[in-house]
């Protein structure tokens, strides 16, 4: 059986466009889209599959990989969440498909958006 495609996070950084600023609503993300968060300690690299969902690779091999859910972002130490967005400031906050386990990252220091899906068809 062939391994899934896993992206390089290095070519992905070195090609990847401008930091998009301080705020992302995952609703506008697309399949095939790339997001890139980065916290104080890692790079989370999500290459999305649809709505919330993506395939997850990270810069650190102590940190899991594969198929997760978005969930938004916790304010500060709290367990407040803003589901579907993505803020700096805020704790990323993902649940692994696998195992069901909820993880929450240190908070966000940016947040990179590649789009790579065709615009939806506007009538």
């Amino acid at each position: 059986m062939d391994r899934p495609f896993t992206p390089d996070i290095v070519a992905f950084l070195q090609s990847a466009e401008k930091w998009i600023g301080d705020e992302l609503e995952l609703d506008l993300l697309r399949a095939g889209d790339r997001l890139l968060v980065r916290t104080r300690n890692t790079h989370y690299l999500f290459v999305m599959t649809g709505r919330h969902g993506a395939e997850l690779t990270t810069d650190r091999d102590d940190r899991p990989s594969g198929p997760v859910q978005i969930q938004g972002c916790v304010f500060g130490q709290s367990r407040m969440i803003k589901p579907g967005h993505l803020f700096c400031g805020g704790g990323l906050e993902i649940r692994y498909e696998d195992n069901r386990k909820t993880f929450t990252t240190t908070p966000i220091e940016a947040i990179q958006w590649v789009k790579t899906a065709a615009p939806a068809n506007s009538s």
